[in-house]
């Protein structure tokens, strides 16, 4: 018997808050419905507000709440379905202080208001429920890659390009997902300050550009480059301090086109140099995020890996819903009390479920 759960993701971006409703039986999965939703402009700059500070208002937190309602009623509506045919929502959050070192991650909205809303029950808290395992509690969608891989049955790298890098790979035949560093957030935050653009389209800005390689050697000197994986990291980490404070110590003045290009190669080259760990042989590539819509981005990473990229993965998963679509499975290992072993996607170092059923 099939069951349907939803999933909602929102990234570093906040460009869309992405809703997909996922249907599952035993041996398959399909995706029903993907709908996006853009933040309201109030909303996203207290969002916006709210990251740097590291803390959420309860009034934001409420707000929040009301609106991820108001999606997932509206796509359960538009999928022709009725509320109590959904087992469940997964609800990540939206990402506001995500720090494993010191053992916490903590995130945008108020879960338990969410549920008294929806009148479904809600998981959530993945990513601390991972971190109490031992691992980094990102990126979870490792778990979801494994999934995808076990139902194709062959070994495929996934290649997530949101506002940070994640992949997944194979080393002597074992699977390892991670964080690379910076995919977007820098390039997108960049051109915000500087050109008053939302992100760079299609790399149009970085193509007018040269690389600036005193500039890329000292960012690329950090040591989250050289950690060993598995890894995971943000905004608390790469930001426009960060980025500010390497171009302060170069000794010429740097345009800001050329900083774009250079912030583009530095994800280019960062993301390769981890994708070419892989030890599998013959291996496929799918890569998704809002960075697929970046061609000089994706275009600079597939010219320097082994991977042979494909963009249909099947089961009507998109490069956009797919994060989406990933939290809803997780949500679904979570309501049938499914555990995970320790393991070297996250880094885990105990079994445990992953997430928290509201």
């Amino acid at each position: 018997m099939s069951k349907y759960y939803i999933g909602i993701m929102c990234g570093t971006s906040l460009d869309t808050l992405d809703v997909s409703t996922i249907k599952l039986s035993k041996k398959s999965i399909s995706v029903v419905s993907f709908y996006e939703y853009k933040i309201p402009t109030n909303q996203k700059r207290d969002i916006k507000k709210s990251i740097k500070k590291s803390k959420a208002t309860k009034k934001l937190n409420s707000e929040v709440s009301h609106y991820l309602a108001s999606c997932v009623t509206k796509s359960i509506k538009k999928s022709g379905l009725s509320p109590e045919k959904i087992c469940a929502v997964a609800y990540p959050g939206i990402t506001l202080d995500h720090n494993p070192q010191k053992k916490y991650s903590k995130y945008i909205g108020d879960i338990n208001l969410l549920k008294n809303l929806i009148k479904i029950p809600v998981v959530a808290n993945f990513r601390q429920t991972d971190i109490h395992a031992g691992g980094q509690g990102a990126p979870m969608t490792g778990y979801f890659h494994q999934f995808i891989s076990s139902l194709k049955k062959k070994r495929i790298c996934f290649l997530n390009l949101g506002g940070f890098g994640n992949v997944t790979i194979y080393v002597n035949n074992k699977q390892f997902s991670y964080d690379t560093g910076p995919a977007n957030y820098l390039i997108d935050s960049w051109c915000k300050l500087k050109f008053k653009l939302d992100y760079d389209k299609n790399g149009k800005i970085a193509k007018q550009g040269e690389i600036n390689h005193e500039l890329l050697k000292r960012m690329s000197a950090d040591a989250f480059f050289k950690k060993k994986y598995p890894k995971s990291t943000g905004f608390e980490r790469f930001n426009l301090q960060w980025l500010q404070g390497h171009i302060d110590k170069c000794q010429k003045r740097i345009s800001n086109i050329d900083v774009t290009t250079t912030l583009t190669y530095l994800s280019i080259s960062s993301i390769s140099q981890e994708l070419n760990r892989n030890t599998s042989n013959k291996s496929s590539i799918f890569i998704y995020g809002g960075g697929v819509k970046n061609k000089l981005l994706v275009d600079g990473i597939c010219s320097t890996i082994k991977q042979k990229r494909f963009k249909n993965i099947g089961f009507k998963i998109s490069e956009k819903n797919f994060e989406s679509v990933a939290f809803a499975w997780l949500a679904s290992t979570r309501i049938n009390e499914i555990k995970f072993p320790k393991s070297q996607i996250t880094g885990r170092k105990r079994n445990g479920y992953i997430g928290e059923v509201i």
